[in-house]
């Protein structure tokens, strides 16, 4: 059977740096982070954290659902609300961004319309449930509170409210999650098994769910904004927690130009491989993530020379910086030009959403014509050097671009994506 070509007809995002295109545009360009002092992190027991990201707009601080705000009403329930968490939340209105951008309604989602999500589930809600069960007893226990918590939240929230009938489930891989999701959708559409797949990375990204990260010294202990995030920078120390939502509507080329929908990207291959090293800790050569760019570059039919940029995984810790720099510097031995960014300077690292994040990310960037650079990159660290490291943003080429997730565990993947209509 013929293999189905699949391309990106929508996408969605709510993040540190903004909730509509423009917003996000316009950071993107003039390199303007998320960041903020956090009293909550700095004035937490024996915290050395002090810089956070919030979501604008926003306003999940509340227990009680029906008291969060967005930018739009959310238009559900009570009850149905009270099945949410915070990142189901920023994923709802992510999602209706996505699908209002690829032409789709409610009554479109027929059973060849999947559900792939990627989220760690909402630790403040397990923390809320249990701590109110061994208070008050079991008989008071919020009876949604499995809906609303644990890993999978995304998808039984997001199913129920956009009525999916078709392949729904989620992916827990770490911080290689959601482009787990992208690569798996990717497959299931190239199959024939599905015409359409929402893919959703969503994170609450609140103390709750980035501060335990201090424990492990992964997070940055800057007191300034502006330094926080530094990916690729010799004075690095850390990364930046973030959370939201990013939504991409993928689908088949054959359906979407039988509804004559806008093509965003193409997905034209992807890889994924495992470092077998540590369960928090990178290979050191960055093996894993080496191997799952061969396999990327293979399965999309290209070769390094084809790509133009390489969005990297690259959070601002020590190791793993420097693991992807030599592995980037493998598959791309003699291409001292092609430009490699983190785009987490500016937005932090949104943990199992980054995958999706970045993909949209890099669309939304070159169909402005410009590739990001890594901003606030003043100091190259010397392990990184031979990357061709720009700190300004630069003219887009005409090649493909490469995504890198990474996760713990050593989960490693790699998209190849080609950006604007498919020829």
């Amino acid at each position: 059977m013929e293999r189905q070509r699949v391309v990106i007809t929508g996408l969605g995002v709510v993040c540190s740096i903004g909730f509509s295109r423009e917003a996000i545009l316009r950071s993107l360009q003039t390199q303007s982070h998320g960041f903020r002092f956090l009293a909550e992190y700095a004035e937490f027991k024996t915290s050395k954290v002090k810089i956070g990201a919030v979501i604008p707009g926003f306003d999940t601080a509340s227990p009680y659902p029906e008291d969060w705000t967005g930018p739009s009403p959310s238009g559900l329930r009570k009850e149905s609300l009270r099945g949410l968490n915070p990142h189901s939340f920023y994923a709802l209105y992510s999602t209706r961004q996505a699908l209002a951008e690829a032409g789709l309604e409610a009554t479109d989602l027929d059973q060849e319309t999947g559900l792939f999500t990627a989220s760690a589930g909402s630790i403040r809600n397990i923390h809320q449930n249990l701590k109110s069960m061994y208070i008050y007893g079991v008989r008071r226990t919020n009876p949604m509170g499995i809906v609303n918590s644990v890993v999978g939240t995304l998808t039984y929230n997001l199913a129920s409210i956009f009525r999916i009938k078709g392949s729904s489930c989620g992916f827990a891989s770490a911080c290689a999650s959601s482009a787990h999701a992208l690569g798996f959708a990717h497959d299931e559409i190239a199959l024939g098994r599905q015409k359409r797949i929402i893919v959703i990375g969503a994170e609450d990204g609140d103390l709750d769910s980035i501060l335990p990260f201090a424990g492990m010294h992964a997070l940055s202990t800057s007191s300034d904004p502006s330094q926080a995030s530094l990916p690729f920078d010799v004075r690095r120390n850390g990364f930046v927690g973030s959370g939201g939502a990013a939504t991409l509507i993928l689908e088949s080329l054959e359906s979407a130009r039988k509804r004559g929908a806008n093509i965003l990207g193409e997905i034209l291959g992807w890889g994924q491989a495992s470092d077998g090293y540590n369960p928090a800790i990178p290979h050191p050569e960055g093996d894993g993530v080496c191997r799952a760019m061969e396999i990327a570059l293979r399965n999309a039919g290209v070769t390094p020379a084809d790509i133009a940029y390489v969005n990297a995984h690259a959070t601002g810790t020590l190791v793993g910086d420097i693991a992807e720099a030599k592995a980037i510097g493998r598959i791309f031995a003699g291409r001292s030009e092609m430009p490699v960014s983190s785009t987490k300077a500016l937005t932090g690292h949104p943990l199992s959403m980054a995958g999706a994040l970045e993909t949209a990310l890099c669309l939304i960037s070159h169909a402005a014509g410009f590739t990001p650079g890594t901003a606030n990159l003043d100091s190259v660290d010397p392990q990184c050097a031979h990357l061709c490291l720009p700190r300004d943003n630069r003219p887009a080429g005409s090649g493909l671009i490469l995504s890198n997730s990474s996760g713990f565990g050593g989960a490693n993947v790699s998209l190849v994506l080609r950006s604007g209509s498919a020829a």
